[in-house]
């Protein structure tokens, strides 16, 4: 019995030592700034929102946007954890290695919606993105012809149909769109990831489909040129430009500001690196999800 008591206090003991006080989080890899870096920024924001609590939170407006993600900041210190793939972050998160993982709305309600070992832990709608593709510094004459083309689709309402079609009406596995073939013309090599389903997707079969193909397609379709896709991870995309494995690559994201209260965390969310020029933004999206194992 003696024995027996001395083992269950070691492991009370143990357990009190090794509990955490912080939650471990991952996110999709930012080019344009370091694991580090972007730590300091949250732990510096962190520090910065804390006083906007109220004492008696039941005073907390209900229409603000910034509840759920204040309170849970504040009361929960995130560690964050950079991951070059939305498959080795998943992987990570489901042998507990991390808590939680932080994705782009359409991106985790896809998710959600094809498996059921995910819950939605709360929105971040603190900070709203868009996505642009990315070419090689000085590679204007290929940025123009894209920026022309997104420009023209946007106008004419092909972009919030491919939206509507590929990512917020889609029922299933999205599906392959065609390329048009143009004889003698100039063929553009173009980096999908498949880390952001279904806006950047490809399928079991390793073939990119889905929306990455139907943009890329009627893009090619007006520029008159030839489109080959290459698959890349998502922390290689710059790597793939500079060395000359690709033109373009399909998605690089702008995160906007200006709702981040005043801290070091405005000055880190760069995902572009140097030696990338980027196109106009194609796609949007207002929220984060922060995403968990269901229980």
């Amino acid at each position: 019995m003696k024995k027996f008591l001395l083992a269950l206090i070691l492991v009370l003991i143990a357990s009190s030592v090794y509990a955490k006080d912080f939650v471990d989080s991952g996110i999709l890899t930012y080019l344009g700034t370091t694991e580090g870096e972007f730590q300091e920024g949250l732990d510096d924001l962190r520090k910065a929102v804390a006083p906007l609590i109220p004492a008696d939170e039941s005073n907390w407006a209900e229409e603000d946007r910034l509840e759920g993600f204040i309170m849970e900041l504040v009361k929960n210190r995130r560690v964050v954890h950079f991951y070059d793939s939305l498959l080795s972050m998943q992987m990570a998160l489901r042998s507990r290695k991390i808590d939680e993982i932080v994705l782009p709305e359409p991106v985790g309600m896809y998710l959600i919606t094809n498996n059921a070992n995910y819950d939605i832990s709360f929105s971040l709608n603190m900070m709203p993105s868009t996505i642009s593709f990315g070419f090689k510094q000085g590679n204007t004459k290929l940025q123009k012809e894209f920026n022309d083309a997104i420009s023209a689709m946007r106008k004419d309402g092909t972009l919030s149909r491919l939206g509507k079609k590929f990512i917020t009406e889609l029922n299933g596995e999205p599906k392959a769109e065609k390329f048009t073939s143009f004889k003698d013309a100039e063929t553009i090599k173009v980096a999908v990831t498949g880390d952001l389903p279904p806006i950047d997707y490809i399928a079991a079969d390793g073939k990119p489909t889905g929306y990455n193909t139907a943009i890329l397609s009627e893009i090619g379709r007006r520029i008159k040129k030839n489109v080959r896709l290459i698959s890349v991870d998502s922390g290689g995309r710059s790597a793939a430009l500079a060395s000359g494995r690709a033109d373009v690559i399909f998605w690089y994201r702008n995160t906007e500001t200006s709702k981040i209260p005043s801290s070091k965390l405005k000055n880190v969310v760069r995902d572009a690196a140097p030696g990338v020029i980027l196109s106009v933004p194609y796609y949007e999206w207002d929220t984060d999800l922060i995403i968990t194992r269901s229980r």
